[in-house]
C-alpha cells in the first residue's frame, strides 16, 4: 500500500504541482502527518487524530497525541517546535500555516488502549451496539488486562 502511495504521489507531483491542485493538498497532509508520526514514535507518543483544514493559502493542521502518563502543555509546546522545524527541512518550507499541538481531551473517546492506563480508578460511560441497539453502561476502570 505504502508503495502505491508513493507512485501516487509521484504522479501528483510531476502532473499537478500546482498549488490550487487536490494533490498539493494530498502531498502537504501526507507530508505532515510522516512528520507528526515519526516525531511521536521517537518520543515514545502516539498519534490519536490529526486534522487538516484551511485553504491551500493557510492550511491549519489540528494535531492529538498521547501516552499512558498524558499529555502536558509544556511536551505539547515541545512537539509542536520540533514538527515545526521539520516542517521548515520539507519542500513545504515556503508556506504559511497553522499549527495547534493537544492531548485529545476528557470528552473525546479512547481509541487506543495505552490511553486508557491514565483512567485507572475512574468513572466511565460506556455505549456500544448490541446489533439491535445502541446500549450503555456506567462502571469504574479498576484493572486493564492486555
Amino acid at each position: 500500500m505504502l508503495e502505491l502511495c508513493n507512485i501516487y504521489v509521484k504522479f501528483c507531483s510531476l502532473i499537478f504541482a500546482r498549488k490550487g491542485d487536490f494533490c498539493f493538498k494530498y502531498i502537504m497532509k501526507n507530508t505532515v502527518k510522516n512528520i507528526v508520526q515519526e516525531i511521536a514514535n521517537e518520543r515514545g507518543l502516539f498519534l490519536v487524530n490529526m486534522v487538516f483544514r484551511g485553504s491551500n493559502k493557510k492550511p491549519s493542521f489540528e494535531i492529538y497525541i498521547d501516552n499512558k502518563e498524558g499529555i502536558t502543555t509544556d511536551l505539547c509546546a515541545e512537539f509542536s517546535r520540533e514538527v515545526k522545524a521539520r516542517i521548515e527541512t520539507s519542500e513545504f518550507s515556503e508556506y504559511d500555516y497553522n499549527l495547534t499541538v493537544s492531548s485529545p481531551g476528557a470528552d473525546e473517546p479512547l481509541k487506543y488502549l495505552d490511553q486508557f492506563y491514565k483512567h485507572l480508578n475512574r468513572e466511565f460511560k460506556i455505549s456500544y451496539d448490541d446489533g439491535s441497539a445502541i446500549q450503555s453502561i456506567e462502571a469504574k476502570l479498576i484493572l486493564i488486562e492486555n
